[in-house]
């Protein structure tokens, strides 16, 4: 492209353009052009935004600036007196004109300098039957939305992207900061459901965004729909579903578990392409059969939660692909879920199962280990009396066993909240509490326990030394390409020299605030190893645990709170266990959520339903009760080895 555009977030544009801009004024100033059409306005306009946003190449002088900034005001005046001057007459074979690039400048002026005042409803009217302009373009601006309400309303009920805007403003999740998106005033709650109804039925409506409007929560401030319309989106998602996979087989992913009795290792995995598979000695379990050994099996074997004792069934933005995280469409309002994600919950689904059976088998009920663990360990091991728990019973079916089982986990919870603020359960205390159990909310006996990266700084760094976006992962000096800079600097000896151009800012900065440094043979390498350790343990999990780093990591976390890049928390779960658990239990957070609590607390599941259902949730619910046994005891462990040292 020759003309100048204005790029307000791709700084590697940003040399290029400018390096036009001053050409293109320099050529105005000594006459060699003229602006002659509205491109050339319009590229005048962008070479503006350069200035009025203070972006500059790095060899201008204060007096290049001020000359150019005088020139760019001086031609202003000529931009506006040309846009002002379009009326009904011109307004179609003007914007013809416009090049397909400045088509959102020739819009962004025509509101800016309130040219519709002079275009009647008619002739707007006929300019957009008759021209090629979008939705798109007029919905960002919100002068022209509002005077011209009435007319665009009108279109919207008749063009199916309508329903493209209404899902790209309110349900998208945007990973980059968009145009606003406005709606005329005259476009009722009414009208949007008719637009998205009009879609649904549309001849071939897009699966991603039936899928969204099947998840849509509804809400009279942005999208008002009623259960019907989402009723009818599910469907039609469906049939487009059962269409496309009869003729696409897709990539096929197997996971399989499995418990050997001819097996001696604890374990054996085997990981090929898109297939694992895991065994496990049946023999190794049945010798170790202790009930403390049985749960830790759930830590050392099967990985519910990290040696830091984070869960790691919880979905991480750092293990979902470039695709993934930029190119689907998902919900602003769905849970993220990847591929690792998914692979995860089924592997722990099977793990579940097959160890719930393994140990039955061995004539021992994992619900049992789970009442011991409350009743008799707690007291035994924490002094923390009083602990009841009722899990269901053997002969129960697994509809009934889904129906009872989370009263029981509740239950145990409160029973934690209270130990925590009173020091003891009192039942009769815990009777008259009759407040919700908010997840968020459940506090930790441990002060200062998670923590959190927070600021623009914080945010910065992460993005510069970890991310596969920030384009510093590049070896020119043998063109390889690491996915980050972290893993450049651990793999490659890299120069000041060495770093190209367009990255020697980024360098700098990092320098400047003490995360890179320049050492005697001119190599770029780390500040502080420890440093560096922490924050990417925070970029990979999102959080990290401030009690199981050893001191000196503790005070480096603490030099972070003295500069506001992170901060603490001391609840039970972290954010991501809690994300993950309104995932599980309900729709509060999340539009995509498998509601399980309230399918067997609010509305009665029909007992007709396949108990195969019923049996998979219930490991469900079994492996949340597990997930907090784990975190509940970590969290009195944790506590007593504080007081040891205090």
């Amino acid at each position: 492209m020759k003309s100048v555009k204005y790029y307000s977030s791709n700084d590697l544009m940003y040399g290029n353009n400018l390096g036009k801009c001053i050409a293109l004024i320099d050529d105005y100033d000594t006459g060699l052009k003229e602006a002659k059409d509205i491109n050339d306005f319009i590229e005048l306009y962008n070479v503006k935004k350069y200035l009025d946003n203070k972006i500059y190449l790095v060899e201008w002088t204060p007096e290049i600036i001020e000359r150019l900034q005088m020139s760019v005001n001086k031609y202003f005046g000529n931009i506006a007196r040309f846009v002002k001057s379009i009326d009904s007459t011109s307004l179609l074979s003007i914007y013809s004109e416009v090049k397909f690039n400045y088509k959102n400048d020739f819009w962004e002026l025509f509101d800016k300098l309130k040219v519709y005042v002079d275009i009647t409803e008619e002739s707007f009217q006929k300019f957009m039957d008759m021209s090629k302009v979008t939705l798109h373009e007029l919905l960002k601006c919100k002068n022209i939305t509002e005077y011209f309400g009435k007319i665009i309303r009108e279109k919207m009920l008749t063009d199916t992207l309508s329903t493209q805007m209404l899902l790209d403003k309110y349900e998208i999740k945007h990973h980059r900061e968009k145009d606003s998106i406005y709606f005329p005033k005259e476009l009722s709650n009414l009208d949007k459901e008719t637009i998205i109804n009009n879609y649904i039925d549309s001849e071939d409506p897009n699966l991603n965004y039936l899928r969204l409007i099947a998840n849509i929560q509804s809400s009279k401030d942005k999208l008002e729909i009623s259960p019907k319309t989402i009723l009818r989106s599910k469907r039609k998602a469906e049939e487009q579903e059962k269409v496309f996979f009869e003729g696409n087989s897709g990539i096929p992913m197997e996971t399989s578990v499995g418990f050997s009795g001819a097996q001696d290792e604890e374990v054996i995995m085997s990981h090929k392409e898109h297939s694992l598979s895991i065994t496990y000695s049946s023999k190794w379990i049945e010798n170790n059969s202790d009930y403390v050994t049985l749960l830790n099996n759930f830590i050392y074997l099967f990985e519910f939660v990290d040696l830091h004792m984070r869960c790691t069934l919880v979905n991480k933005t750092s293990e979902m692909g470039v695709f993934e995280r930029f190119l689907l469409t998902t919900s602003q309002n769905a849970y993220n879920m990847g591929f690792a994600f998914e692979q995860k919950n089924i592997l722990s689904l099977l793990q579940m199962a097959g160890y719930y059976n393994q140990l039955f088998s061995n004539g021992i009920r994992l619900e049992e280990i789970i009442e011991w663990f409350f009743e008799e360990y707690l007291p035994n091991e924490f002094n923390a009396h009083n602990f009841k728990v009722t899990l269901p019973s053997t002969d129960s079916t697994y509809l009934e066993k889904c129906n009872s089982i989370m009263p029981g986990l509740e239950s145990v919870l409160k029973q934690f909240v209270l130990f925590v603020e009173e020091g003891n359960i009192d039942f009769e205390l815990l009777e008259i509490r009759s407040e919700h159990l908010i997840y968020k909310n459940i506090p930790s006996l441990v002060d200062k326990k998670f923590v959190y990266g927070v600021g623009q700084e914080f945010e910065t760094v992460i993005y510069l030394l970890f991310s596969d976006q920030s384009s510093l992962g590049f070896y020119d000096k043998t063109e390889e390409s690491y996915s980050n800079l972290y893993e450049l600097l651990l793999e490659e000896e890299l120069k000041i020299n060495e770093v190209p151009d367009y990255n020697l800012s980024k360098i700098k900065w990092l320098i400047e605030r003490n995360y890179l440094l320049i050492d005697e043979e001119e190599n770029i390498v780390f500040y502080d190893g420890h440093l560096i350790v922490i924050l990417h343990d925070l970029y990979m999990n999102d959080v990290i645990v401030y009690w199981k780093y050893s001191n000196h990591g503790r005070h480096i976390i603490e030099e972070l709170k003295n500069r506001s890049l992170i901060e603490f928390e001391s609840t039970l779960f972290s954010r991501p266990e809690q994300d993950y658990i309104n995932y599980i239990l309900n729709k509060s957070q999340f539009n995509n959520g498998l509601d399980l609590r309230n399918r067997y607390s609010h509305t009665q599941p029909r007992s007709g339903e396949e108990e195969r259902l019923h049996n998979q949730n219930y490991f469900i619910f079994l492996r949340f009760f597990i997930i907090v046994l784990v975190k509940i005891n970590d969290d009195f462990c944790t506590s007593v080895e504080i007081k040891k040292f205090v």
